[in-house]
């Protein structure tokens, strides 16, 4: 991306323009997953965890401090979540270490593939199963951490918590304070607000 674009884009999220916000974070996306891979390295191999668990995370942080942050051209932007990512996966490792534990999903080759947050996609947009079509794919990927990020945050909870670490009902209940009924419709209202929020495929997948 150009500086000069990144800048029109940067001070268009700044003023709470969601398609600016979309296109610095689908364009980051590819080598911010790149670099997670580099990062995570053989330590956690086999730790039950996926590239997206880091890069959503990432984006939650760049979602909420992005208006007091800024850059020059679209490298040190990079340069910036890259540093975020990195700092989650440190906390991720340390915990691992003090709670002799795994964290939640298997990883493997890396790459778009079928994954909970691919799966979650299908569930909210049209499935995008052509292997042609990865770079939508990724594109679809970057627009659904970010709107993640807008869902009120019981919506958002509910939704990881069942489709991302599936986790039972009960659990979410619990963790929530309501009852099983309650956590049935709050996750059907919740997964119906994502897919508004992502609307039809074409508004940002370039190869749809």
């Amino acid at each position: 991306m150009e500086d000069a674009r990144f800048r029109e884009l940067l001070t268009e999220a700044k003023a709470g323009k969601t398609a600016a916000m979309d296109a610095l974070l689908v364009a980051s996306f590819d080598p911010l997953r790149a670099a997670v891979a580099q990062q995570m390295g053989a330590a956690l191999a086999k730790a039950q965890l996926e590239p997206e668990d880091i890069i959503q995370e990432t984006y939650a942080a760049c979602w909420a401090s992005l208006t007091n942050a800024n850059f020059d051209g679209f490298q040190p932007f990079l340069a910036w979540l890259r540093q975020i990512a990195e700092n989650k996966l440190i906390d991720i490792q340390r915990a691992m270490l003090a709670e002799k534990r795994d964290v939640r999903r298997q990883v493997s080759a890396w790459g778009v593939q079928s994954g909970s947050y691919v799966n979650l996609l299908d569930a909210v947009t049209s499935p995008l199963s052509s292997p042609s079509r990865g770079a939508a794919r990724s594109e679809g990927l970057a627009v659904l951490m970010v709107r993640l990020q807008q869902l009120p945050e019981d919506y958002r909870q509910v939704i990881v918590w069942r489709l991302i670490e599936g986790l039972p009902v009960a659990e979410v209940a619990s963790r929530l304070s309501r009852s099983e009924a309650a956590v049935h419709m709050l996750f059907h209202r919740a997964l119906k607000q994502l897919r508004d929020l992502m609307g039809a495929p074409s508004n940002y997948l370039s190869q749809a």
